[in-house]
């Protein structure tokens, strides 16, 4: 039904199992916190979660020794909302021990210490780009994008200038085609090809913008969701998969895969858009939220979690960390000496390719490729298990970015509030990302929602 025929002055449902005042979509951060603040307010609201668990992309994953996180690992200093909840509830957070700086960089099958880098015949970037590392290409050419002075600014119409390819800015600043082609191999989004140079300039006003250390949640970044449900009075209803939404005169209709039907008068959705393609939206909506909803990209991330039988990685003189080219390793983290575990973080195409394989067979190539890299492992490592974002049908992929020419509809899809139907989540963040960008997002629907009940 069109959005110009909805009256505020509409008579009141009686409201029913299946009726609120606000309907959350999605129980990850954004959703718990939007749900939070409706009911704080003196509203009904219900939380339909489509999956088996509460969280969203803050994923924990206990039956894991030392219980690793697959999503929300970090909490940076900036993340104002989320210290500020978490100290409200009691949840814990500590600063890491420092790791050893460095990386054992396995390029074209060989591997090699930064100190070997600079003259190794693997090393085949222009003279001046022969002394930066591998992993420090990228950084050493963002000097030519704007330092924003507020995060915000990326929202600005001006900003177009740099919503071009992350190619095409490198190739613009000089970047040979080894550099390019190294800083696609373990690119923190899909290719250079598809990501804007404006993402980038947005992520360095964040971290300029964030003083302090890293933190991470004590027993998994989950356990942060676990608590912001367990203060809700609202149902939280999961395996609650909604197929279509339909804006009434006097509110909403959500239709669920199982035939249940849900009625309210406003709708916050945070499911991500990469799941929100597959849900009817019968609303009027501007193009640029509905071009985000079909187009806007997330970062395709799959890991696969090695247990080992002994950190040998403390006894064979080498960095902690391996950094390759190599489309089956990506980068190996040292996640724990007790248990001694790695995680091995593929994006993209590398996603892609051990995505479509069987899981004991991308494992076994994977522990191959360890053991050459690193001899020191050799015999020492098991498959715990592979985890794919993009196969998990409610993410679809770890987190968004911007897409190549998608700053200016973003920015509008960012600045909509909506009328009955409304959108959070980290994609929908105007001043912040990650965890603190859902936050935010939740937290300033939710305050718009309460204006118009």
């Amino acid at each position: 039904m069109s959005a110009s025929l909805i009256s505020c002055a509409a008579p009141r449902r009686t409201w029913s199992k299946t009726s609120a005042d606000v309907i959350v979509i999605g129980a990850g951060l954004a959703g718990l916190h939007a749900a939070s603040l409706i009911e704080k307010a003196g509203y009904k609201a219900i939380v339909l979660e489509g999956s088996d668990r509460i969280g969203g992309r803050l994923y924990t994953l206990d039956d894991l020794p030392g219980t690793p996180d697959a999503g929300g690992i970090q909490v940076g200093a900036g993340y104002r909302r989320f210290h500020e909840i978490a100290d409200r509830l009691g949840v814990e957070r500590y600063i890491p021990p420092a790791s050893p700086r460095g990386a054992l960089y396995n390029i074209l099958g060989r591997s090699l210490t930064a100190d070997q880098w600079a003259t190794a015949p693997e090393n085949r970037l222009s003279n001046k780009e022969r002394r930066h590392l591998p992993d420090q290409l990228l950084r050493s050419y963002l000097g030519g994008l704007p330092k924003f002075s507020n995060v915000a600014d990326w929202l600005k119409s001006e900003t177009g200038a740099i919503d071009v390819s992350l190619r095409e800015y490198l190739s613009a600043q000089g970047a040979s085609p080894e550099a390019m082609r190294l800083i696609d191999a373990n690119l923190n989004g899909n290719s250079l090809d598809q990501q804007s140079a404006l993402h980038i300039a947005r992520t360095l006003a964040i971290f300029r913008s964030s003083n302090g250390p890293t933190r991470y949640v004590r027993g998994g970044s989950q356990r942060m969701t676990d608590a912001m449900a367990s203060a809700l009075r609202s149902d939280i209803i999961l395996g609650s998969n909604v197929l279509a939404m339909e804006h009434e005169d006097d509110g909403v209709e959500i239709s669920l895969a199982n035939r249940q039907k849900y009625g309210a008068h406003h709708v916050i959705c945070t499911a991500p858009f990469s799941t929100l393609r597959s849900v009817q939206i019968e609303a009027e909506l501007p193009v640029a939220m509905r071009n985000m909803i079909s187009g806007l990209p997330y970062t395709r991330a799959s890991f696969a979690y090695v247990a080992a039988k002994e950190p040998f990685w403390k006894s064979d003189g080498m960095p902690e960390t391996i950094w390759s080219d190599d489309p089956m390793l990506g980068r190996v983290f040292v996640l724990g000496d007790e248990p001694a575990m790695l995680k091995v973080w593929l994006n993209g195409p590398s996603a892609d390719l051990i995505d479509n394989m069987d899981p004991a067979a991308a494992g076994a190539t994977i522990i191959q490729k360890i053991e050459k890299a690193r001899p020191s492992a050799k015999g020492k490592l098991r498959l715990v298990r592979i985890f794919s974002w993009q196969k998990n049908s409610f993410a679809r992929g770890i987190y968004h970015h911007i897409g190549t020419g998608q700053g200016a509809m973003l920015a509008e899809a960012a600045r909509y509030s909506g009328q009955r139907i409304h959108f959070a989540g980290e994609h929908m963040a105007q001043e912040s990302s990650g965890m603190e960008g859902a936050l935010e997002s939740g937290e300033r629907v939710a305050d718009h929602v309460l204006r118009n009940l």
